[in-house]
């Protein structure tokens, strides 16, 4: 019998370390060790055995050309601990962690827990002090950070600074709720009795000109009145089918409308979404510039608010058809939004979808609706995003960090080495610029003899630049093993976009340049040209392998996302709405930052109808 719950291991949702730890403690309980298991034949079979598909699918690439279920257990543990604990870069953890800011969803206590984790390869000096400062300065904006901003700094400590702001932010909830308290409690949709009227069953027809129900439309008293919204006989405003947009709030004049609220929804266009704070918990409204009122459903009510004491209310809404909707209770909730904390009147419906922020929100909060805000969901998309991930889209070349790439020959392989081919002089310059800014990058590396030499091609651009090609099929392409890896068919294509209303496309900065070549692999690269023999570090076009190796890796960092493709040096990404489209962008943004990857920002395009 064994002891202990050990879960499958899935790298796309789960963290290598910790589930290796838990894997480590799981054979301590069971008394695996290496006593009785010298060998490590069940402690492999036990780690392959709990390791998702694509996870051993990823083991198994990572140990080739050796089976992976005859790798020796530390050798497979090793290469997992390579390919998911990259060799951290001093200053790039410390930039992570000073680009950290809290998210909507985070409490404070939660908020400093992954604000520390961030700190385990900072080597801060005092990391205290810099905790402290980093949880102050990317905290949410609200009254809690406004607090905080005026405190002394002597005294203040990173916990002190934790237990201050979760206080506020308890303290902020409580004056909320107490302030509701005061009102009278009423039971939910408690509705005093009216006097029965009794109406024949045949009369129970709403009347299509006033909306009541105790006539037919051929006795109404208002048939001869004109609507004030289409300037038509026939009917009241209440009943008008050209009525095409949302909630108006009347009084007790014109019309008889006796204070209704008609709802309708915007049937085209993606809703604008706004995340508040309301009593304290963070949510995401709907923005409906033609509701009269804040509307949530009993559902979110519940869930979130149901301390919160309901108060009556005559207002009444009116669907598009003029049905009545379940609403005769309102709560007034403490609303916080950008810095600004307002008590607002928010009414409660039975079958309600999403909160909605109506214009007394909008009124309160001065928020401006304008064309522009619609525009920064497409034109500006990106380039919010690249401040969100400087890293992915630097000026630099990437690097990709997981494993360095090796190019392996045949057995019958020999050296083969050519002389430089001659260059117009009129191109001479142009060469000798390229060949001068690779080696600047790091791609190109000068090299006084090699067995292996290939001759160079030079293509003209047309900005007039020249692209340096090596002609590898005269001398190592043929003695190369070239890894059978497919790339994405057309169907595969259209399979992975299927369903997409937008398109992402994210272009890798010379792509196959950023992956490392290992030193045995960069001797078979060199290049003979006028200047002398280079040595490429870099994986470069032209070698056989190349597409595979590339395409291989790619697929490996982007395994698990749903609508996403890799195409060359193409990265595609869609979704079936703009929610969706966004989520999965920022998974990909976030698989390619922690692999190294940089993109070339010019010629990246987001949230297109269609991409050529």
């Amino acid at each position: 019998m064994s002891f202990g719950n050990l879960s499958n291991f899935d790298h796309n949702t789960q963290t290598w370390k910790t589930w290796r730890c838990r894997l480590t403690q799981w054979f301590i309980a069971n008394d695996i060790n290496v006593v009785k298991d010298p060998a490590g034949v069940k402690r492999r079979a036990i780690l392959l055995s709990t390791l998702s598909e694509s996870t051993y699918k990823l083991a198994a690439d990572l140990v080739l050309p050796k089976e992976v279920q005859e790798v020796p257990y530390e050798d497979i543990v090793s290469a997992l601990d390579n390919h998911f604990t990259p060799k951290s870069v001093g200053f790039g953890e410390r930039h992570r962690f000073y680009a950290a800011t809290q998210l909507p969803q985070e409490t404070p206590s939660q908020w400093a827990a992954r604000l520390r984790g961030l700190t385990a390869q900072c080597d801060f000096s005092n990391v205290e002090e810099a905790l402290r400062d980093r949880f102050i300065m990317g905290m949410l904006p609200g009254v809690e950070k406004e607090k905080m901003y005026v405190q002394e700094l002597a005294g203040l400590t990173f916990a002190r600074a934790v237990e201050l702001t979760e206080s506020l932010r308890s303290a902020r909830a409580a004056a909320a709720a107490s302030a509701a308290t005061e009102a009278v409690v009423t039971e939910l949709y408690k509705i005093g009795k009216r006097s029965p009227t009794r109406v024949p069953q045949s009369a129970k027809v709403k009347c299509s000109v006033c909306g009541y129900s105790n006539h037919k439309a051929a006795e109404c008293r208002f048939a001869s009145y004109t609507c004030r919204k289409c300037n038509e006989k026939g009917h009241l405003r209440r009943m008008c089918k050209r009525v095409n947009y949302v909630v108006t709030e009347e009084n007790d004049e014109g019309d008889d409308d006796d204070g209704k609220i008609y709802n309708i929804r915007s049937l085209r266009g993606e809703p604008l979404i706004e995340a508040v704070c309301v009593n304290g918990i963070r949510m995401n409204f709907e923005i409906d510039s033609g509701s009269a009122v804040t509307v949530m459903s009993v559902d979110t009510y519940n869930e979130h608010f149901k301390n919160i004491p309901l108060l009556s209310t005559n207002k009444k809404l009116l669907s598009y058809s003029g049905d009545v909707l379940g609403c005769a209770f309102r709560a007034q909730l403490l609303v916080e939004w950008r810095g600004r904390a307002r008590q607002l009147d928010v009414y409660v419906v039975r079958d309600g979808g999403p909160p909605l922020l109506g214009r007394d929100f909008i009124a309160q909060f001065q928020l401006q609706l304008t064309p522009v805000y619609k525009c920064a969901t497409t034109r500006d998309t990106l380039k919010l995003i690249q401040e969100q991930y400087p890293a992915v889209f630097s000026d630099k070349l990437g690097q990709f960090n997981k494993y360095k790439v090796n190019l392996r020959l045949k057995e019958s392989a020999h050296p083969i080495f050519f002389k430089p081919r001659p260059v117009a002089f009129a191109l001479r310059e142009k060469v000798e610029k390229e060949i001068n800014r690779l080696v600047g990058l790091g791609v190109l590396r000068p090299v006084e003899h090699s067995d292996y030499a290939s001759p160079i091609v030079p293509v003209l651009k047309r900005d007039g630049s020249v692209r340096i090609c090596a002609d590898y099929s005269v001398t190592i392409n043929k003695q190369l093993v070239v890894e059978q890896y497919p790339l994405p068919t057309v169907n595969e294509l259209f399979s992975k976009l299927y369903g997409g209303q937008k398109f992402t496309k994210l272009d890798l900065s010379m792509a196959y340049g950023q992956f490392c070549l290992d030193e045995e692999s960069q001797k078979l690269t060199c290049i003979n040209t006028h200047k002398g023999i280079f040595a490429y570090t870099r994986l470069v076009f032209g070698l056989a392998s190349g597409p595979s190796i590339f395409q291989r890796a790619m697929d490996t960092v982007l395994a698990g996302l749903d609508g996403t493709l890799c195409l060359l040096d193409d990265v595609l990404i869609t979704g079936r709405n703009d929610s969706e489209h966004l989520e999965r962008l920022h998974q990909v943004l976030q698989r390619l930052q922690d692999a190294g990857f940089v993109l070339q920002k010019s010629k990246c395009g987001s949230l297109k109808v269609n991409l050529e």
